[in-house]
């Protein structure tokens, strides 16, 4: 048995050296006493709180373990915050708002479509009204031509004009021959036959001058008042072959009776085609005229003073060749304007 010389507490335990009150080394009970309560009392020494000194450390010395670090008091982390349930009705609305403004916008869109595509077609049929009235103008005017109202259309020229020989620079053979003369004189190109006779001259042989599948047209005129009698006019499909004349020649006479004729030359030899006929669109005397060619394929058709005259068939196929200046006889006559549209 052992007990605390300090507060007399008494333990069983041998295993104890210290007094589990007060910290005092335990004695054995059965040693002689030699407690004096009036001793000075012996208290335990007090405990070191300077810093621990700096170890050395030598190589190949075992190192001495470091203390445990002093356990730690248990703790349990704070469960992280719930988070936040958000409402979903601010977004159901703005979904919503973006769909209202798109079926607004998609109606507005369908309307103004709707109201061009109207707009349209009321521009489409006032076009066809206008078309109907500018036809029926031309059918009153063809109708009621007259001679003033014609000279209004003098040197009426087409927008589709792909080459113009205004005659302003001499290009075309010119010279007496025994078949008449030709001249420049006025930026036109003016021409004879002698009497009785006629004459006709080609274009200079550029492929510009070329006739297949054009439109061709020309001013002409008679200078002194006196037309030929076998007529004046243009060639179409012009080609020489061994010396001899290749073309169909559309002719006018603009005296006291005018009319109009078709001749094709072949081999050297003039064909009536179409015999004179009466042409009320038809100038007379000195007043300038413009006959007119329209060749598809085989198809050619004539106007005069732009009023259609007549149609006739290329039987020969001669589809090509050079414009040309047809007269006769010894009246003077001037061209001028030459066009051919492709």
């Amino acid at each position: 048995m052992k007990r605390c010389p300090q507060c007399n507490r008494s333990y069983t335990d041998d295993a104890l050296s210290f007094c589990l009150d007060d910290g005092t080394p335990l004695v054995s009970a059965s040693a002689p006493s030699s407690f004096d309560p009036s001793a000075t009392v012996q208290y335990p020494q007090s405990r070191e709180t300077s810093p621990q000194p700096t170890i050395a450390f030598t190589p190949g010395q075992p190192q001495q373990a470091p203390l445990p670090p002093p356990s730690q008091p248990p703790w349990s982390p704070m469960p992280p915050p719930a988070a936040q349930k958000r409402s979903v009705w601010p977004w159901v609305l703005g979904i919503g708002a973006v769909l209202v403004f798109m079926g607004i916008g998609l109606v507005i869109l369908v309307f103004a479509i709707a109201r061009v595509t109207n707009e349209n077609s009321n521009n489409g049929n006032t076009n066809n009204a206008n078309s109907k009235v500018a036809a029926k103008n031309t059918n009153k005017n063809t109708n009621e031509n007259t001679n003033e109202n014609t000279n209004e259309n003098t040197n009426t020229r087409s927008t589709l004009t792909s080459f113009t020989d205004d005659f302003s620079k001499e290009s075309w053979g010119t010279g007496p021959s025994q078949y008449g003369n030709m001249w420049y004189q006025d930026e036109e190109y003016h021409m004879h036959a002698t009497k009785g006779g006629y004459v006709v001259m080609y274009a200079p042989d550029r492929k510009e001058y070329y006739d297949e599948n054009a439109t061709v047209r020309v001013g002409l005129r008679s200078v002194d008042g006196n037309p030929p009698n076998a007529g004046y006019g243009l060639a179409i499909h012009g080609e020489k072959k061994t010396g001899q004349l290749e073309d169909y020649s559309f002719l006018i006479y603009s005296g006291d009776d005018p009319k109009y004729k078709i001749v094709e030359h072949k081999g050297g030899t003039e064909i009536k085609l179409v015999d004179w006929a009466a042409a009320s669109a038809i100038r007379t005397g000195t007043n300038p005229n413009q006959i007119e060619v329209r060749i598809k394929d085989r198809k050619i058709e004539f106007y005069i003073n732009g009023q259609y005259i007549t149609t006739i068939t290329d039987s020969e196929g001669y589809l090509r060749g050079r414009v040309g200046f047809y007269t006769s006889d010894a009246g003077e006559v001037a061209f001028d304007d030459l066009e051919i549209s492709k």
